[in-house]
């Protein structure tokens, strides 16, 4: 090995071990924001929060900040012993330097050169023979730094000749694959990459020997699928796996897959790095059901979910190659993403001002270096200083929310928002009217002196949510008043539905960014029903949601009222007089302001069952009802109500809702275990039942 070689590969070998030991710190913190707001970034946020760990790992140098986390936690304040080993080496003169270390760099330590320089120079050596011999000593003064390298490099050339292996087992078991090519299927596929945008080619593979459904290759993908898994689906199956593997190929999921193999050969020695990869590879594949879902009807998502166990069920092992990208997941993943798509919010996926945050927070804090100084202490004082100034900074953000309850604060605020809104001044009335959401936060509505504007805003923090403005039937196009009232009838064919002379048009606001949503909502309301017709303007499309209609409760078919007195009698033991019953395409709901039921429409079966006013009486910890006297309360209802028989059924304390969940334990083909909730029950400290729930809402949380 040449001396230039050898330096090169000892510099190379202490940029991976310092990079190496700054992104593990940024792995744990990536881990702990994503255990922390599991429930409140959406997937592919959770994927894209990976972002700083690639960067920080293949960063070949970086700017030195005060700000930098590395200013506390540094290899040299660590491990001292391998941020010595690990420094850049230096760069030895030529022949007659005595061992004299030039300074690469800033800051290094000079090697021990006593014994070098006792050895005598012969008269009849070149020069050359004299730099080998010095160089030879250094490389023994060196010993154990460059044993540690060494294993590094075998590890490093172990990886990439079983890389090169696995690729080239690829591509042979690609040629050697069938092209689809039958009517049938190829209409599917070219259907599927028209609907996902795909506009490059890609071919379409049948292969026992890789194992799909798989997208390989990124410059000239192909999609393959085994023919056994092909000859069980259905065309909608079929449909949603080649959405997930065209979803890969939109998103060059292969060529992220190729860079993230090669960290984990470089950074094959750090077990946070293979974690890292692991999880990342795992918020991959939700953030490309996200991808999916997104372009789909919300009412496919559950055939989605089942066609993802169906192709989870048929395939023989996971294929976390570089070279393709696939589904794959283990049991405890699938429950996972099941649980995603379940609770798949369209609009949660376009924008998350806190996922943003987040990886803009992490890369301004871990993607440059600490700040030298020279006293070590100096970096503590100043972390202290900052500690002591953030916690000033978020005094004053408390203080600044109690100014918020102010009338003459919010009202300013308010007012501007609604100028931004209507173009003009708006004068409000002084009282609003107090509304709580389920989670008990306080919300208030103003409307304007003359009764034509509207604002809803959040009374603790003054956060605005919405605003609204009636304007003239006649404003709304004939064509789309037509289509609101189809949307009705569809709903109660025989009633007669005539439309108010105005309609409220809302408008969302983001807060945080000062603007409105794209969107708007024009909700038509008359006698007893309302519609609301969504506009997007940067799709340029509109489309029906919210569709509702009121019913008067003495016009309600007497089963639906008996079933629902009956419920509120049995579940919330209390008697109940219901105000109004709303039709809709998910059911009935009946109400009297406090307590809501929900019934399926075809079948009269009770699904929710709630009393919002007692819900800040429920137990909060599972110590005060044990799971048996659980069971015991809920059994009958459940029963009697929903037809479910969960003796048999686990019981499980949800920490995070609050409530009890009642679960069957599946056992799919291959024999990996599913958990599925299928009651939940909120009860107070006298084991009466707050709020009682099954489908949808057991699954995916109920009323916390």
């Amino acid at each position: 090995m040449s001396p230039t070689l050898h330096e090169s590969l000892l510099s190379f070998f202490g940029w991976v071990i310092r990079g190496s030991f700054m992104a593990g710190i940024l792995v744990l913190l990536v881990l702990a924001l994503q255990f922390l707001l599991k429930n409140k970034l959406e997937a592919r946020w959770k994927y894209l929060i990976w972002l700083p760990v690639a960067i920080r790992l293949l960063l070949p140098w970086a700017p030195e900040s005060s700000l930098s986390l590395y200013n506390v936690l540094s290899l040299k304040a660590v491990a001292p012993g391998i941020h010595q080993m690990t420094q850049d080496p230096p760069v030895w003169k030529e022949a007659g330097g005595a061992g004299e270390a030039a300074v690469h760099g800033e800051r290094y330590l000079k090697p021990e050169t006593s014994g070098i320089s006792e050895i005598p120079a012969l008269s009849h050596e070149s020069g050359t023979v004299q730099e080998r011999g010095l160089w030879w000593n250094k490389i023994k003064q060196q010993g154990f730094t460059n044993g540690l390298m060494l294993v590094w490099l075998a590890g490093v050339l172990f990886l990439a000749s079983k890389t090169v292996y696995d690729q080239l087992r690829l591509k042979r078991a690609l040629r050697a694959g069938r092209s689809i090519e039958t009517p049938f299927l190829s209409a599917v596929f070219q259907e599927t990459k028209q609907l996902m945008g795909i506009n490059r080619k890609v071919r379409f593979v049948a292969s026992e020997r890789i194992p799909g459904p798989a997208v390989v290759g990124f410059r000239e993908p192909a999609v393959v699928i085994s023919p056994r898994l092909l000859v069980t689906l259905r065309k909608e199956q079929l449909q949603y796996i080649l959405a997930h593997e065209f979803a890969h190929i939109q998103r060059r999921d292969v060529a992220v897959n190729w860079v993230i193999h090669i960290i984990l050969i470089l950074h094959w020695f750090n077990p946070l790095i293979w974690l890292a990869v692991y999880k990342a590879r795992q918020n991959q594949e939700m953030a490309c059901d996200a991808y999916v879902l997104d372009r789909m009807r919300p009412k496919q998502n559950s055939a989605y979910g089942q066609t993802i166990i169906h192709v989870l069920e048929h395939i023989s092992s996971s294929h976390h190659k570089p070279g393709l990208a696939g589904m794959s997941a283990t049991h405890k993943e699938m429950k996972r993403r099941l649980m995603m798509i379940k609770q798949f919010n369209k609009k949660s996926y376009r924008l998350s001002v806190l996922g943003m945050g987040m990886i803009l927070a992490l890369g301004s804090v871990t993607l440059v270096n600490a700040k030298e100084k020279s006293v070590p202490q100096k970096a503590s004082v100043q972390v202290e200083q900052d500690s002591k100034a953030t916690e000033a900074a978020q005094e004053q953000q408390q203080s600044d929310k109690k100014k918020l309850q102010i009338d003459e604060t919010v009202a300013a605020k308010l007012q501007k928002v609604l100028k931004q809104f209507a173009g003009k001044e708006i004068k409000l009335q002084d009282v609003g009217k107090i509304t709580y959401d389920y989670s008990n936060n306080e919300h208030a509505s103003v409307e304007s002196v003359d009764g034509k504007y509207g604002i809803s805003f959040e009374t603790k923090n003054g956060k605005v949510w919405s605003v609204f403005e009636r304007i003239p039937l006649d404003k709304i196009s004939k064509k789309d008043q037509d289509k609101a009232l189809q949307e009705l009838k569809k709903l109660s064919p025989n009633k007669t539905f005539e439309f108010e002379k105005e309609v409220d048009m809302f408008r969302n606001y983001d807060d945080e960014k000062a603007k409105f949503h794209d969107s708007t909502l024009y909700q038509f309301n008359g006698k007893n029903f309302s519609v609301g017709l969504s506009n997007s303007f940067t799709e340029n499309k509109t489309d029906f949601k919210a569709v509702s209609a009121n019913i008067d409760v003495n016009e309600l078919e007497p089963k639906v009222l008996k079933t629902a007195e009956e419920a509120v009698k049995t579940v919330l033991n209390q008697d109940i007089n219901f105000k109004w019953a709303t039709l809709s395409h998910a059911g009935w709901s009946l109400n009297n302001r406090n307590v809501i039921v929900e019934i399926d429409v075809k079948s009269n079966k009770v699904i929710n069952v709630i009393n919002m006013a007692r819900m800040k009486e429920k137990v909060t910890t599972d110590k005060e009802i044990t799971a048996n006297e659980a069971k015991e309360v809920i059994a009958p209802m459940a029963k009697k109500f929903f037809n479910i028989d969960i003796t048999g059924y686990e019981v499980k304390w949800d920490n995070e809702s609050k409530n009890y969940r009642f679960v069957e334990n599946l056992t799919t083909e291959k024999g990996a275990k599913i958990e599925l909730t299928i009651v939940r029950a909120t009860l107070d400290a006298n084991k009466n039942v707050v709020s009682l729930t099954s489908e949808d809402k057991a699954a995916t949380g109920g009323w916390n």
